[in-house]
């Protein structure tokens, strides 16, 4: 069991990069990945296995259809953007009574 922590701890930090990583995946290695993952051993587990990263197993797992990407599309709106003619720390605005007056940033222009 600690030998599998330091194999895991070594994939995950780097220190020990895995023999097959950047190569093309062999159908032996596809298929003992979907074995495996049917079988229900996990991803971690799978990656000291094949002496592959995480994050290819993942990406492996995804490509082949078993997980779904996890990561919902934004719909985020575009904000209008402001033109401040003041860069005053309290508002921003050019028309505040702090502009032009005390402050060391009234009246820059961005």
């Amino acid at each position: 069991m600690e030998n599998y922590r330091k194999e895991l701890r070594g994939l995950r930090t780097g220190k020990r990069p895995p023999q097959r990583s950047g190569e093309y995946w062999t159908e032996d290695e596809v298929q003992k990945l979907t074995t495996m993952f049917e079988e229900g051993i996990g991803i971690s587990a799978i990656a000291v296995e094949l002496d592959r990263t995480e994050v290819a197993i993942y990406q492996q797992l995804e490509k082949k259809g078993f997980l779904a990407n996890q990561c919902k599309p934004r719909n985020r709106k575009k904000l209008e953007r402001i033109v401040q003619d003041c860069l005053c720390p309290f508002c921003g605005n050019n028309s505040c009574a702090n502009c032009g007056k005390d402050c060391s940033h009234a009246g820059n222009v961005r």
